[in-house]
């Protein structure tokens, strides 16, 4: 699916542990738009499209919020 998708969130995570840290760089590498979501910067935030460093929750509400709007 990774290899599939147009846009892939890595939420929660410090992306060091594998395999699941590989996925954001495979869905990247097949042309995937990569957004992070994660209170810590992680060692793949310069390849992603949008890093957003806050809590998964809040982030989430908000993006919900907007899209209600």
């Amino acid at each position: 699916m990774c290899e599939q998708a147009d846009l892939f969130f890595a939420m929660g995570s410090s992306l060091v542990v594998y395999p699941a840290a590989g996925l954001p760089s495979l869905a990247k590498n097949n042309g995937a738009r990569l957004v992070i979501i994660n209170r810590d910067p992680t060692d793949q935030d310069d390849d992603a499209d949008a890093v957003i460093n806050a809590s998964i929750g809040e982030t989430l509400t908000a993006i919900n919020k907007a899209i209600q709007q």
